[in-house]
């Protein structure tokens, strides 16, 4: 094996330091092709490209760490106008609306990962919702970890603070994550820069950024291609230690999203056939041990910190049998060609077009008739300027490896991401797609297929980074005075382009949350894990009572919930075993007016273990609810905003 070793995705052999001298400036060992995705010398028979004294004056001027605290800033700024209404009207007591009823579920979450494990419960399985059957949390977004790390934002200002203060961070995490990646593949940083732009804030960001922070976070990817990139640059890296870090990344993704840990894992999976693929092609000289080593401390870091959590998931206490969501019902969320170019309502310029394009991604039944729009669902959006700005860099660059590679991997998350058949402009077709496979296949079978193409953006990131870099190193190459100037302004344009019709239409709407005073105020108070039962009932259609009880410290257990339950046989129920008592609460707050014997409420009450009943009487229908139970428990208690009954 040859003295250096240097295989790696580089485009141009940059050195593993941030912002050290390019590899052009150094010598390359014969070995350095090895695994490489990108050649450091894009034209076979040409000079090696060297950096230009504008480069090297730079470079001594201008310290290493300043460009990245300028980048970090710049989208702290930028991430802070996804939720500015929130800011601006006070983030511990505002909430975004475009979210629906997943914004309450995922404040609970938040809540309840650090309350948990403070407390010394199950942070995978518990009863504190769906009381007395209980949850598996590892079969709902729980985001465990991100409840965790922002534990002292809950524990300080509450889970709405610790909500919105997650939704800006995933943002600046997932675009600063990739800015430092993509430094190690460009000479010029403001090209790395526009890269995160794309990424962090893409219209799949815009999309998910709509209640869905377990998709929001995306800071993994990038970061595993970092650290697996430091390793292949050198022959003295430890394995051992890139390969903990590499599984690290992929942990922090299973404890966010066990849908996104999955989606990673196959476009690991296909990422490692190109490479073999490139292997029996080539035949470069690869140090195998080396990689075998870092590959199976990476499995084993994952196998140690996920291993229980995911039993949970598949075989643990209350959890889910079969897919959480029918192949039907998900089937319209996923990506149309048409949508490609089409801008809707997560664009801030639409051109008029939203009427089509919100309707490209959607809730279809059966027979492909519309159901309802999935904007959360709708990051399909590239516009014309980007697409034609990839093709173009696709075409000229087609030598460089980290462009081809880029093209293939992002190729195929955007045809995954297509769904099980094509559909164009609304229209089904009868040709099947490869993510048919998918639905067959266990723990894949509930994927919706257009979340899949976040991982077109990571690569179209990428390989526009790469463009901009090599459309800025071609005209400074010049010996003309203004070169530089000519080449900033040109590569301004470029992204300009680009980047501003997929600006998102931020900030989201946002509103004032209403948490009656007994909630805050004599709930924390509560004997710990007292069972209420709170009218209106969380279900799918309102998660409110979720809401309430997470701002009441979760001092109390709660019957019903809105997550994923199981049912007495085994599977989904979104809503919790319905029993008559929730099903006569659920109709009234419906507008109708069931009834239910005193006897019938009463023995229900027991059955669930309920000490206390609760009616927001300002909820819907809470008339309806309250001379049901008033039937069978007496006279309520009016204090602090709710009707209490003690039984």
């Amino acid at each position: 094996m040859p003295a250096r070793w240097t295989a790696t995705f580089a485009g141009h052999a940059q050195d593993a330091g941030l912002g050290a001298e390019p590899a052009a400036a150094r010598p390359v060992s014969d070995a350095a092709g090895g695994l490489r995705l990108d050649d450091a010398n894009p034209d076979p028979g040409q000079p090696m490209e060297r950096a230009t004294p504008e480069d090297r004056t730079r470079r001594r001027s201008t310290p290493a760490w300043v460009p990245i605290v300028l980048v970090a800033v710049v989208y702290a700024v930028l991430s802070a106008f996804a939720n500015g209404s929130a800011w601006a009207h006070g983030v511990a007591h505002t909430l975004q609306t475009s979210g629906g009823n997943d914004v309450g579920e995922e404040v609970w979450f938040l809540a309840e990962t650090p309350w948990i494990l403070l407390h010394g419960h199950n942070p995978f399985a518990n009863d504190w919702l769906n009381t007395p059957v209980g949850v598996d949390l590892m079969d709902n977004t729980t985001m465990p970890v991100l409840g965790v790390l922002f534990a002292p934002v809950t524990l300080l200002f509450g889970p709405v603070a610790t909500f919105n203060v997650v939704l800006d961070v995933s943002i600046w995490a997932s675009a600063m994550s990739f800015f430092l990646m993509a430094r190690r593949f460009v000479r010029w940083w403001p090209a790395a820069f526009v890269g995160g732009l794309l990424y962090g804030f893409s219209p799949y960001t815009a999309a998910v950024g709509n209640g869905h922070l377990f998709l929001l976070f995306q800071a993994a990817p990038p970061l595993i291609i970092l650290f697996l990139d430091r390793f292949l640059r050198s022959d003295t890296a430890s394995p051992w230690w890139a390969g903990f870090w590499v599984g690290a990344c992929y942990v922090v993704q299973f404890y966010v999203s066990t849908e996104a840990f999955a989606c990673l894992l196959v476009m690991t999976l296909w990422a490692v056939v190109l490479a073999l693929a490139y292997v029996l092609w080539r035949r470069p000289a690869v140090d195998w041990a080396r990689l075998a080593r870092l590959g199976a401390c990476a499995v084993a870091v994952v196998v140690l910190f996920t291993g229980y959590a995911a039993w949970t998931a598949v075989d643990g206490p209350e959890h889910v049998n079969g897919p959480v969501q029918s192949l039907s019902a998900t089937a319209g969320q996923s990506t149309d060609p048409v949508g490609l170019v089409v801008p809707t309502l997560n664009q801030r310029f639409t051109l008029g077009h939203t009427a089509l394009g919100n309707t490209l991604v959607a809730a279809r039944d059966p027979q492909w008739h519309l159901v309802l729009d999935s904007l959360i669902e709708n990051g399909t959006y590239v516009g014309i300027p980007l697409l034609v700005a990839l093709v173009a860099a696709v075409a000229v660059l087609r030598r460089r490896r980290v462009v081809q590679f880029s093209a293939f991997m992002g190729a195929s998350a955007l045809l995954v991401s297509m769904g099980t058949r094509l559909h164009v402009a609304g229209h089904r077709t009868p040709i099947r797609l490869p993510f048919i496979v998918f639905t067959h296949l266990p723990l894949f079978d509930s994927s919706v297929a257009a979340r899949w193409i976040t991982y077109f953006w990571l690569f179209a990131a990428l390989i526009l980074a790469v463009t901009i870099d090599a459309v800025r190193a071609r005209l400074t190459a010049r010996t003309s005075r203004g070169s530089g100037l000519a080449a900033l302004g040109v590569c301004t344009l470029l992204a300009a382009c680009v980047l501003v019709p997929l600006v998102p239409a931020w900030p989201y709407a946002s509103a004032s949350v209403r948490v009656p005073a007994w909630f805050t105020g004599a709930a924390r108070s509560l004997p710990l894990g007292t069972t209420l039962v709170v009218y209106p009932w969380a279900s799918p259609s309102d998660s409110s009572a979720m809401l309430w009880q997470a701002e009441a410290d979760l001092r109390f257990k709660m019957t019903g919930g809105y997550g994923i339950f199981a049912n007495p046989a085994g599977t989904i129920a979104l809503g919790g075993q319905i029993t008559p008592l929730e099903a006569t609460l659920t109709a009234c707050e419906a507008g109708a007016t069931p009834t239910l014997s005193p006897a019938a409420v009463r023995s229900q009450l027991h059955a669930v273990g309920a000490s206390i009943v609760v009616v927001v009487p300002t909820a819907p229908g809470a008339p309806c609810a309250e001379q049901i139970l008033e039937a069978a428990l007496g006279q309520p208690e009016n204090t602090e905003g709710v009707l209490l009954w003690r039984t």
